[in-house]
């Protein structure tokens, strides 16, 4: 299934755009990048040159130091189990999986890397990823210059860490993860 979007469709905005459908419309179109979630495709705009750039920093930082039988991916989607719904985090750290179209199982972290959306970034995925179960979460920040890391403790993500400058060790699990905040923000 092809999903026609009409000219007038898109609004010039750097907000995401919604298509309502269902999950099995939505799991015949050919839309990608997209994701899925409260009845609706969501398609975003792509990524700033910066938002791409601290991303494949933090994804060769963070292949250096997965534990074994993990992987880091970019871009991915992951659809939790029993869920009818999509999301696509900027990187998450998963299980060696065979899986191609996405990610069934939980993930140990997810990362989200703040885009002009602040809301959906900081608010909305936080609520979604811990009500999935995602064990970690970071949001890395460019505008504000920090890395924010959470834990689900209860079914609520709890704020482990905050860095602005410097070195600093980020964990997830056991897994501890150098970096240099000013580095990986430039």
């Amino acid at each position: 299934m092809s999903v026609a979007i009409q000219p007038g469709d898109i609004r010039p905005s750097d907000e995401a755009q919604r298509f309502p459908m269902t999950w099995e419309e939505y799991l015949e179109a050919d839309v990608v990048p997209s994701e899925y979630y409260e009845g609706a495709l969501v398609v975003a705009a792509q990524p700033s040159q910066r938002h791409q750039n601290i991303e494949f920093r933090l994804q060769m930082i963070l292949h250096q130091h997965v534990a074994p039988g993990t992987q880091v991916t970019r871009g991915w989607g992951w659809i939790p189990s029993g869920v009818r719904e999509e999301v696509g985090p900027d990187l998450m750290v998963h299980d060696v999986t065979d899986e191609q179209r996405a990610l069934s199982g939980t993930p140990h972290l997810i990362v989200e890397i703040v885009s002009t959306n602040r809301a959906r970034d900081m608010i909305a995925k936080v609520q979604r990823y811990a009500a999935w179960g995602a064990p970690c979460y970071w949001i890395v920040d460019p505008r504000d210059h920090e890395v924010v890391t959470m834990d689900l403790v209860d079914g609520i993500y709890v704020q482990t860490a905050r860095f602005t400058s410097g070195q600093a060790t980020l964990r997830y699990g056991e897994v501890e993860v150098p970096v240099d905040v000013d580095a990986l923000l430039a």
